[in-house]
């Protein structure tokens, strides 16, 4: 299977994320964390889990007997899915009662927006096939970009500190 080098390594880039988030907030914390602290904690959790999982959809379409176009795009299609799954749980049930601006900067919220609908339109062109065909690379910058929104998440978490 072409790419599988690339995603493990996404994988375990992932993992040490979040793993090592959890050393951070662990120390830094002390165990105890303020509403805005948790949002930003699971938003990393969760994105950096999801880049786990999605990493491996692959090899699991790859040993189903799946191969070239028709694995990436069954692949993007799940990811699709996921990515539905984890804006319902990072904006409605993680997301705590208080305003965004208070769990990030408010100039970067329409930064993360942007990153996640392009991530989403890869997917998209990758699970449709249209313009260019469906293929590793539209699966892998997707995941790139989503460990960059995990990267961010741990970002606010150790540079913003809460104020309440």
């Amino acid at each position: 299977m072409e790419a599988s080098d690339e995603l493990l390594t996404i994988a375990e880039l992932a993992i040490g994320l979040a793993g090592f988030s959890g050393v951070v907030v662990a120390f830094t914390r002390q165990g105890a964390l303020k509403p805005t602290d948790r949002f930003r904690f699971l938003g990393l959790f969760t994105q950096a889990l999801t880049v786990v999982l999605l990493s491996f959809v692959p090899f699991g379409f790859h040993h189903a007997g799946q191969d070239g176009a028709t694995l990436w795009r069954a692949s993007s299609g799940i990811a699709t899915l996921s990515w539905l799954f984890n804006s319902w749980l990072i904006g409605v049930r993680l997301r705590p009662r208080f305003s965004p601006e208070e769990a990030l900067p408010r100039y970067t919220e329409g930064t993360l927006w942007t990153i996640a609908l392009v991530q989403l339109s890869l997917h998209l062109a990758n699970l449709t096939g249209w313009p260019m065909g469906s293929g590793a690379l539209f699966y892998l910058i997707p995941l790139v970009l989503l460990l960059a929104l995990s990267a961010f998440f741990f970002a606010s978490l150790v540079l913003w500190r809460s104020q309440e």
